[in-house]
């Protein structure tokens, strides 16, 4: 409604209108303040109309209310007599108006929460100042901080100007701050002679430090010290305009890789940022703009500058043909210490003749003090009095002490052909970082050639931060991504010496811009290879190989992670299986077979490469697998003899060589051991609500999970099974340990069932850590477990194909019907069947469309008697194969090639009503009429970095469900549901979604829920959402986790270790095992500290500075930002999670994986390896499991003993992981042991009882003769 007013001073702004508006409306006669939920009703005050001169208004406004109600009451209020409303004493006038607001503004006013007026005034006053403060520049100068060679470690650095731009016809450039996108702006340009200007851009969040001085001749400098490079654009100085608003905000700044080509020459090493000031009162100003915009302050402090040329050209040159001369390896470390910027090449020439001498001796050897010298650099644990060549000295020192020690503990051979060490370098607009090597899960190439590994390496591609581009909307990075990232793509990269071209990359990698290149190479049985021999020798790809984005697809199969397992031969494997259903919606689509003694033969090699997984008594029933040019699942069908497997043509992507196919390799991209974990998601939760399901059973269920994560620490139990549900703490084998202690006797505080309470500090922190990630999920995410309600990979009832079959004729077959399904889930670990039977709702991400939530019926156990497919399968939901649709592809385009399906029984989220599952045309894949070569595949990597648009589309789909009142039925949503399954499909057929067709919100506040992805949220940039998620939201809070300055790895000693050796609760609970294995002396001796048992103790010091060492390279690689004060902590990596604040979720999640994996392989190696714990399946006899223990027991002790030290905390875990695991193998082989005795007890009194009765036999012969 809006009302408009009348007798307004002139001089009278918004604010003090509003004011006296709000003192009305506010009040007790419209606001009852203490009622449930209420909120101040929210209002636009606008003036439409200039007063004369430069005053804001003619006396007239008009007054907006969402609420017709509201409007009304308000408007018969001030015509009541004796009720005024003054602004700055003078009465205001109000009548109606015959104009209606427009859809926008009732939305947004209706949905946005009031904000004080005087809160908007302050802010506009403050965006007022800071644009009115413009910084002249005389110069711009782009280098590096640096000491002298003759300057003691802790002289104040210099910076070397290796770029300046200083300009005579007018000033070099101007600073400002633009405070509404958090980041300063130096624009450069003359506006009376230039076309373009050019601006280079720092995100406040990347300084670090500013500094500020003069210089011998009074020109005042301000010295910036960044994280990472600041970014480049530019734009037309005087441009077109359309009229159209949203078309003339759109991609008016283009970004640049570098300013200019003196610039591409230094700015990979030299981004560091220093000005000159035109006026020296502007060093005020300058601090002004620091303090009302957020940025640091700055401190006065003398840098000298210089022009010491540490990059130029000459000097690069001479530098890189002295890095190629080392082996790879060294190479590498070398290039990473110039390209992350730990070291200028002054810096490196000081240990120059060192590391000469050092490759010579021992090339390995010198690439891993040179891994651990960098992290030693970036990690800030180089000392302050300390120069570089002592820092690197010390290194190696400590480093050739480890070496030796190590030498002489003969460790056992495990090496995990499921990953590989691998480098990687990440490339941004202006740098490339090197990183590695570390454990990264291998593929069939990487496999093949593992003998020549260092020539593969993993290229990425990142903005400055490293996250994933972002562009604002006024910015245009498309002439960046193909111009700088396509040149690499096309031309390859070259690293210390060595030359890279791109190979390809997996179907995720694609989504994460991650590719693999390669370097050629000799190979004594195939010749010189080279990336296009490697792709030709994949397979053929003729039939698509026209469709550039499907023929990268295809290839990208040879890439997908995978782990090894079984090699069959021809004659063991068929692809005849004939599909069930009609094009396009075959319900067998990605699905084959394999009999139970091929399961066995894979699940045998699976368990040798992951020994944790000996333990489980219930195998697979499904395996997501690669085979020559095939993809999809393998199904377990019990009717099928010996070792075989059934693949359909529609698994078949692409035809293998010939000479491939007369033996090869399974490999297995997933093992679905265990049921997973159902869980609600924002976009679930959005669609159930539009579907029927009240608010209340979300909140409900939220507070049932909050309980059983605050409560899990209560109890042994309630902690393993938090960790066992969220898959946490798995790498270093965190459930199996509390099983132990929980079976040794031990309990939690709160339990009180046992005198052994669990008091170990770290072991408490690691749960509160977990306790707080899955908190985290469960608020930020809505990601909600579901008790009654599990995740199941999905397959197709075989049973028909059965009926089909000759074999079985004549006997009954069980087949489920359309809208039936089945379900068993079953812990492989232990535990009984549990069969899901009755009505549920079946769904599958990205749960985008109403339709995408079914209701069907789980049939729970098959009946007896009749010949069943599915009737043993287990942790699965099998789909009927009869209908004319698929029950997968109603769900958001689903089929059966690994896809997993969301099963819900609990009665509150079952929808209410049904929608019917959406159904879009297939786009027809772009084709380019000729054959695709590796420029068409890198022309669509390019296009696909710009064009990918997944998550906008998604992201975009949930607010405009959030503030329509249709929810996901709105037409905007339908629109975007359209594009969701464009982007999903976009990366085979290659057609990208037009951004432009995609609609915008309706308003430009977000909902309160999405605050959690903002670092600095403010008020007035966000509503409070009425939909479930934003109740979900607001439900609770979460208390951050602050662990101790020694859980990082350039933290502090932490506080010292007092009590006596193996006296804790642990060690206590432990004890009796240890010395029924061991004897009580050798249980005992290291708690005595006997001369004997402190030798044993003191040699394990090197393997623990080893695992230490690895340990800090972990938490240094994996952090989500490189800079020094962003590091994981201890307790991140042993619980395999990422604390950290991210406005990329996905980006998390993708760091997390590879933590989780690099952490995995390094607690192997020091259980296998140097520990020698024998492998599950190895049949270690008594004299092995024995000595392992022992081995554990000391370095359980020693961690204890020096838990004060970063590392020693989590490499006593994983000792003690060791120590519970051994104790069961030998109390196993006790008990078998016992068994043997009892038969052969049972045996001889068996012998006994036969000879008393032939005996008696004899006698009685006796007396009858």
């Amino acid at each position: 409604m809006e009302i408009e007013l009348s007798g307004l001073n002139f001089t009278a702004t918004v604010w003090e209108v509003k004011r006296a508006i709000a003192g009305v409306l506010h009040g007790e006669y419209f606001f009852n303040q203490a009622a449930h939920k209420s909120r101040q009703a929210n209002f636009k005050i606008e003036f439409r109309e200039k007063g004369p001169g430069s005053l804001h208004t003619n006396g007239t406004a008009v007054l907006i209310i969402a609420d017709r109600k509201l409007g009304d009451d308000f408007f018969r209020w001030v015509c009541m007599k004796g009720h005024h409303v003054k602004v700055n004493g003078r009465t205001v006038w109000f009548s109606r108006s015959d104009k209606r607001p427009n859809r926008g503004m009732v939305e947004s006013l209706s949905k946005t929460p009031y904000i004080d007026p005087t809160q908007e005034e302050e802010r506009e006053s403050l965006v007022s100042r800071i644009r009115q403060i413009g910084i002249i520049l005389d110069a711009i100068q782009f280098g590096v901080y640096f000491r002298a060679p003759d300057d003691p470690p802790t002289a104040n650095r210099r910076f070397s100007n290796e770029y300046e731009i200083c300009r005579a016809d007018t000033f070099s450039g101007q600073l400002c701050l633009d405070y509404n996108n958090k980041l300063l702006r130096i624009e450069m340009g003359n506006s009376v002679t230039d076309h373009k200007s050019t601006h280079i851009v720092i995100d406040t969040p990347n300084i670090k430090k500013i500094a500020y001085g003069h210089d011998a001749s009074g020109s005042y400098y301000v010295c910036f010290e960044l994280y990472c490079p600041p970014k480049f654009e530019r734009q037309e100085m005087y441009r077109a305009y359309t009229g159209e608003h949203w078309k003339d905000k759109r991609g008016f700044r283009e970004r640049l890789t570098f300013l200019d080509a003196a610039h591409r020459a230094v700015g990979p090493f030299a981004y560091q940022l220093r000005i000159v000031l035109n006026d020296p009162r502007a060093r005020n100003d300058l601090k002004q703009l620091c303090r009302e915009g957020g940025v640091p302050a700055p401190a006065k402090f003398q840098i000298d500058a210089v022009n010491w040329g540490l990059f130029r050209p000459e000097t690069m040159h001479f530098v890189r043909e002295w890095i190629a001369r080392f082996e790879w390896p060294v190479a590498f470390q070398l290039e990473a210490l110039l390209r992350n910027s730990s070291l200028d090449t002054g810096s490196l020439f000081d240990i120059r003749k060192d590391v000469e001498e050092l490759h010579n001796e021992d090339p390995d050897f010198a690439a891993d003090v040179l891994r651990h010298f960098a992290e030693k650099l970036q990690t800030a644990s180089k000392k302050r009095d300390e120069t570089v060549t002592e820092c690197f000295n010390n290194t190696l020192a400590a480093d050739r002490k480890t070496q030796e020690s190590l030498a002489e503990m003969d460790p056992a051979h495990f090496e995990s052909k499921g990953t590989i060490k691998c480098f990687h370098v990440i490339v941004t607009p202006t740098l490339i970082l090197l990183e590695g090597p570390y454990d990264t899960q291998s593929n069939r190439v990487v496999r093949k050639y593992h003998a020549y590994r260092e020539n593969f390496i993993r290229v990425e591609f990142r903005d400055e931060d490293r996250m994933s581009f972002r562009w604002p909307t006024e910015v245009s990075g498309r002439s960046l991504i193909e111009q700088h990232f396509g040149a690499v793509l096309k031309e390859g990269i070259t690293i210390a010496g060595r030359h890279f071209r791109f190979l390809g990359y997996s179907n995720s990698g694609l989504r994460e811009h991650t590719t693999w290149f390669m370097s050629d190479f000799e190979h004594p049985d195939e010749g010189l290879l080279t990336p296009d021999r490697i792709r030709d020798s994949l397979g053929n790809f003729s039939k698509v190989n026209t469709i550039p984005s499907k023929y990268a697809a295809r290839i990208a199969q040879a890439f997908s992670g995978t782990d090894p397992s079984v090699r069959i031969r021809r004659d063991q494997w068929d692809d005849e299986l004939a599909d069930l259903g009609t094009d396009p919606f075959w319900h067998t689509d990605g699905q084959g077979t394999i009999s139970p003694g091929l399961r066995d033969e894979i699940w045998r090699v699976f368990v040798e490469a992951q020994p944790e997984r000996a333990k489980l008594t219930l195998k697979p029933s499904v395996f997501q697998i690669r085979f020559l040019g095939f993809k999809g699942i393998v199904v377990v069908d019990e009717t099928l003899d010996g070792v075989y497997m059934r693949l359909r043509q529609t698994m078949n992507k692409f035809r293998a060589h010939k000479d491939d196919e007369d033996e090869a390799e399974i490999e297995i991209a997933k093992a679905f051991i265990y049921p997973g974990t159902a869980r609600l998601c924002r976009p679930l939760i959005m669609v159930l609500e539009d579907l029927g399901v009240y608010q209340q059973a979300f909140i409900a269920l939220q507070d049932r999970a909050k309980a059983a994560v605050v409560t899990a620490i209560d109890s042994l139990s309630g902690t393993i099974a938090l960790l066992r549900k969220h898959d946490l703490g798995h790498g270093f084998g965190l459930r199996g340990i509390l099983q132990h202690l929980a079976g040794a006797g031990m309990s939690m505080r709160r339990e009180q069932t046992t005198a052994d309470v669990l008091d170990n500090e770290f072991v408490l922190r690691l749960v509160r850590y977990a306790q707080s990630h899955v908190l985290r999920e469960i608020k930020h995410e809505a990601r909600i477990p579901i008790p009654e309600a599990c995740q199941l990979v999905g397959a197709a009832d075989e049973g028909p194909a059965y009926a089909m079959r000759e074999e079985f004729k004549g006997r009954e077959v069980f087949c489920l019907r359309e809208g039936e399904i089945f379900a068993c889930t079953q812990a492989p670990d232990g535990g009984e069947p549990v069969y899901i039977e009755g009505i549920v709702s079946i769904s599958r991400s990205p749960h985008i469309h109403p339709g995408d939530v079914q209701r069907v019926r789980a049939i729970g156990k098959p009946p007896e008697g009749k010949l069943c497919f599915f009737r043993n399968l287990r942790n699965v939901v099998v789909l009927p194969s009869v209908g004319a649709r698929s029950l997968a592809s109603c769900l958001a385009g689903g089929d059966v090639d690994g896809d997993e399906f969301l099963v819900i029984k609990d009665p509150t989220l079952l929808p209410t009503t049904c929608e019917q599952p959406a159904k879009y045309d297939a786009v027809k894949p772009r084709d380019i009429g000729r054959p695709s070569n590796v420029d068409d595949i890198c022309d669509f990597f390019v296009e696909y970095m710009q064009s990918d648009v997944m998550g906008l589309v998604a992201d975009q789909h949930l607010i405009i469900a959030d503030q329509s009142k249709y929810g996901t039925r709105d037409d905007n949503c339908m629109k975007l549901a359209l594009l969701c399954s464009q982007a999903v499909d976009y990366p085979k057929n290659g057609v990208p979604v037009n951004i432009e067709k995609m609609p915008r919100k309706l308003i430009p506040a977000k909902p309160d829920w999405k605050k959690a992805e903002d670092d600095d949220p403010r008020p007035a940039d966000y509503y409070e959402s009425d939909r479930a998620l934003g109740a979900l939201f607001r439900n609770f809070e979460i208390t951050p986790v602050q662990p101790p300055a020694s859980s990082y790895p350039n933290g502090p000693l932490g506080a010292p270790v007092r009590e006596a050796p193996l006296s804790d609760s642990i060690s206590r609970v432990l004890q009796a095992g240890v010395q029924r294995h061991l004897g009580r002396g050798v249980a005992t001796a290291t708690a005595e500290d006997s001369e004997g048992a402190l030798g044993a103790l003191g040699a394990l010091e090197p393997l623990f500075r080893y695992y230490a060492e690895e340990l800090r390279s972990l938490c240094l690689t994996h952090a989500l930002a490189a800079r020094a004060g962003v590091r994981l902590s201890e307790e991140e990596v042993v619980v395999g999670t990422i604390l950290a604040k991210c406005a990329q979720p996905r980006w998390r999640r993708e760091r997390m994986h590879r933590m989780r994996v690099h952490a995995g392989q390094l607690v192997r190696h020091v259980r296998h390896v140097r520990l020698r714990a024998p492998l599950e399946e190895a049949g270690a006899g008594r004299g092995e499991l024995v000595g392992a223990l022992r081995r554990a027991w000391l370095a359980w002790d020693f961690g204890m003993r020096n838990r004060a030290v970063f590392g020693a905390r989590s490499f006593a875990l994983i000792a003690l992981g060791v120590v519970c695991d051994m104790l069961e193998r030998l109390d196993e082989l006790d008990d078998a042991a016992e068994g043997q005795d009892c038969v052969r007890g049972e045996q001889w009194d068996g012998e006994e009882e036969e000879e008393e009765e032939e005996e008696e036999e004899e006698e009685e012969e006796e007396e009858d003769a």
